[in-house]
């Protein structure tokens, strides 16, 4: 059962651009402020699309079914608070507006990171971390749209998710079961304050506005290749296994890789495995931050962002928008390594 399925075009071609943009952390840092300049990328050119599929700083990607066509949406910068793009075939992209022109009053425009968006009826709800003045720190903001590219509209008079004892709450995602059930993913911010890293599960309301229950703790850093962290957490149900993938290790570096866990229940235990299953190659480093999207044929793919191995951590190209293929095999899951050849049939 896939979060998201729509139709797909024939291969065309893909925007050749750098563009400059400031420097996203993933679930913090500096970046471009909503209203500042914005820097448009150059006209594509023509020739054979390949990864990555958006040459430029578009970090914590997730795609969304827009009708025909393709939405991503994405952290802050390019003088926009949630980035976004168009596409008919998956391959091809132009850049969009600001899905996120205001934010809450109770945070920070220019701080908009990690943005996931679900459809729940006929609204769109996009969870997203921002910064709270006080206290400084990380936390979880909801807002709703009628579109999948917005504009959405946060109206809360506070976080959705804030855990200030536990550092903040950064990445959340939404996922619904095949039975209905909506729930809520994220991560406490432990190590900007030399804690552990949670990644935590709770349920959502039908209408995804609103927790309900008790938050439960699912899954910590125990692993050597996992560094100090955990985070961005993204669920798929694929015939009665939920699969959790996960980020962890230090974003800025090759160390930065997908983890994939496994449970007979959303709300876990999840079972990891020992390795990453998404790791840097010789063309793309620190892969991570990912979501899966299925095509109309079926077919599941994985949209992450990457530096280039000869830039890491460098503010142009940034960390850029890459798509490999996802296929499972009970509660094993293969991924497609980065490569500049996209999955076939794009």
């Amino acid at each position: 059962m896939s979060r998201t399925r729509n139709a797909q075009t024939a291969l065309t071609t893909v925007a050749l651009a750098l563009a400059a943009v400031l420097l996203a952390g993933c679930g913090g840092g500096p970046e471009t402020p909503s209203g500042g300049t914005v820097t448009t990328p150059a006209a594509p050119t023509t020739g054979a699309a390949t990864n990555p599929v958006w040459p430029s700083n578009f970090p914590d990607p997730q795609i969304l079914p827009d009708g025909d066509r393709w939405v991503a949406i994405a952290t802050n910068g390019n003088g926009m608070n949630v980035q976004t793009l168009l596409s008919d075939d998956l391959a091809t992209w132009t850049q969009g507006s600001d899905a996120l022109p205001q934010v809450a009053s109770w945070s920070t425009p220019g701080k908009v990171w990690a943005p996931e968006a679900h459809r729940f009826g006929t609204k769109w709800v996009m969870y997203y971390t921002t910064m709270a003045p006080d206290p400084a720190i990380q936390c979880i903001g909801l807002a709703v749209a009628d579109d999948p590219k917005g504009p959405y509209r946060d109206t809360s008079s506070k976080p959705l998710v804030c855990e200030q004892e536990q550092g903040g709450s950064i990445d959340a995602s939404p996922f619904v079961a095949e039975d209905g059930t909506a729930y809520l993913y994220w991560k406490n911010d432990g190590n900007a304050v030399g804690m552990d890293t949670w990644i935590s599960v709770q349920r959502l309301s039908a209408d995804g506005t609103r927790l309900e229950g008790e938050p439960k703790r699912l899954i910590r850093q125990d692993l050597p290749w996992e560094g100090t962290l955990v985070e961005a957490p993204f669920v798929w149900e694929r015939d009665g296994v939920f699969h959790l993938f996960y980020s962890a290790n230090d974003y800025g570096s090759d160390k930065y890789a997908v983890g994939h866990a496994t449970s007979s229940s959303p709300t876990g235990p999840f079972t990891k495995d020992a390795d990453p299953v998404l790791t840097s190659t010789d063309v793309a480093a620190g892969p991570g931050h990912c979501a899966l999207l299925e095509t109309k044929d079926g077919r599941v793919l994985m949209v992450y962002h990457a530096w280039a191995p000869d830039s890491i951590g460098s503010e142009v190209p940034g960390r850029t928008m890459w798509l490999s293929q996802v296929t499972f095999d009970g509660p094993k899951v293969t991924v497609t390594p980065p490569r500049t050849q996209l999955p076939t049939g794009l």
